[in-house]
């Protein structure tokens, strides 16, 4: 996912959809849970901040706040200092033995 859904999409996020039956705050732990699984990869953790902001966090501590979804990924890289690979075979391999 690109950061431009940050910016076109608003509050609005594309896993939670126009038409969510979920109240907002169940769509906003819904989409920190699923960032989470990949997250977790790259010693990662994302909350949500009072419904208003994601705060991006490693495990020693060092903290971003961030106002929308589409900051986390480029912020990610930062915190992390590597690139995050979307097609990293351990990322992969990781997420389907989370779900197996």
């Amino acid at each position: 996912m690109c950061g431009l859904c940050g910016v076109l999409g608003g509050d609005n996020h594309w896993i939670a959809g126009e038409e969510s039956a979920l109240p907002r705050r169940q769509q906003r732990y819904t989409v920190v849970r699923l960032a989470n699984e990949v997250l977790r990869h790259y010693s990662l953790r994302l909350s949500d901040f009072q419904g208003s902001a994601y705060v991006l966090s490693t495990l020693t501590g060092r903290q971003e706040v961030l106002d929308d979804i589409g900051a986390v990924w480029m912020t990610a890289q930062t915190l992390s200092r590597r690139p995050l690979d979307p097609l990293d075979p351990a990322l992969l391999d990781a997420l389907e033995t989370s779900h197996a």
